[in-house]
């Protein structure tokens, strides 16, 4: 049976001690000179007082357990805004990296494969010549997908613009969260390491309210440990896209948990706790938060116009096309000044 462990860590100055202890009980997973992908969440260059990244401890001390298995680690990411190294360089995760003599990378060189839902997925060839992948999400909030977790963080394996790309090709949050899956799938982490002594809610993932959470989660299966996290913040698994997909295409396993911990977390506002029935939802899509431009916050940087994948912004005249606006919130999500407010809006 799968088992998830759930772990107090009250801040990062103890998260070496009380991690250590769980990845040993992992070390049989790994064999020395394997070449070993570890994936943070870098999803743009943020300090890591801001919750936005997985934070450089957590980094540091799952590269440490695997030099000392004799394992070949390296880090890689390809991140929503910037690069590996100029996101690594402003989170902390880059002087780990050169302090321990590892590299980081760049998850490019795309080769396409096939999920069981999507085929023609351009996932990182490094990705894929990896002996194994361990996964280090942070728990965050996420406007569309209503969490970033375990499952979500291994779409930063799809290379550059072609996440956002999937966005309108997915077409609903159902559709794209079993692309996520099938990500993830065609990932298969070996271990998935959730970063939450401080994360974020409210309209995250990168521009909600940093919290401490205090918590370490281990699982060999994210599935399992998403579900655990989710539930144990007090909402209902159901509603978050991810895990809803999961349970119909039965991809729950049985879990144990081993520990305790709870906790509360401020939800996205474009976020409907209690299910809406099919019969409603046409109605109810008519009322959705849109992305609104905050002109007194706006610096003209255009990142939110330039990674749109409808180009339905205009940064010259502050206005989205709403006839365009496909509600993926990728312009709120790589907005660094946090100028995209997320207003309700009749279509």
């Amino acid at each position: 049976m799968v088992k998830v462990y759930l772990r107090k860590c009250p801040n990062y100055d103890d998260s070496e001690k009380i991690l250590r202890d769980l990845l040993e009980k992992f070390e049989n997973r790994f064999k020395p000179e394997e070449k070993v992908l570890v994936k943070p969440n870098m999803l743009s260059p943020h300090p890591p007082q801001d919750g936005v990244t997985t934070h450089p401890r957590i980094v540091e001390t799952v590269l440490k357990f695997l030099l000392d298995l004799g394992v070949k680690p390296f880090v890689g990411d390809s991140p929503a805004v910037g690069n590996a190294k100029s996101v690594g360089k402003t989170s902390g995760i880059l002087d780990v990296c050169e302090k321990l003599g590892v590299p980081i990378e760049d998850l490019d060189d795309p080769i396409e494969v096939s999920g069981r839902t999507y085929r023609k997925i351009k996932v990182s060839r490094k990705v894929l010549e990896a002996d194994k992948v361990v996964n280090l999400p942070k728990l965050k909030t996420h406007s569309q997908m209503v969490f970033t977790l375990g499952v979500k963080n291994t779409f930063g394996c799809v290379v550059g613009r072609e996440k956002a790309s999937w966005h309108l090709r997915a077409g609903t949050n159902d559709n794209f969260a079993n692309l996520l899956i099938d990500v993830h799938l065609i990932v298969n982490p070996t271990l998935t390491i959730l970063d939450g002594v401080i994360g974020m809610e409210g309209n995250g993932p990168s521009n909600g309210k940093v919290k401490e959470f205090n918590l370490l989660a281990v699982s060999e299966n994210a599935f399992a440990l998403d579900w655990v996290v989710v539930n144990q913040l007090g909402v209902p698994p159901n509603i978050v896209y991810t895990l809803k997909e999961a349970g119909k295409r039965k991809l729950i396993p049985e879990f144990e948990v081993d520990g305790e911990w709870s906790s509360t977390i401020e939800l996205p506002n474009t976020v409907d706790v209690i299910p809406i029935p099919k019969i409603l939802q046409k109605m109810v899509r008519q009322f959705v938060r849109v992305p609104r431009i905050n002109k007194n916050r706006c610096v003209s940087c255009r990142i939110c116009e330039n990674e749109c994948p409808t180009n339905a912004i205009n940064i010259d005249k502050k206005k989205v096309d709403y006839s365009k606006c496909i509600r993926c919130y990728i312009c709120q999500e790589v907005c660094p000044e946090n100028a995209i407010d997320l207003v309700r809006k009749i279509l």
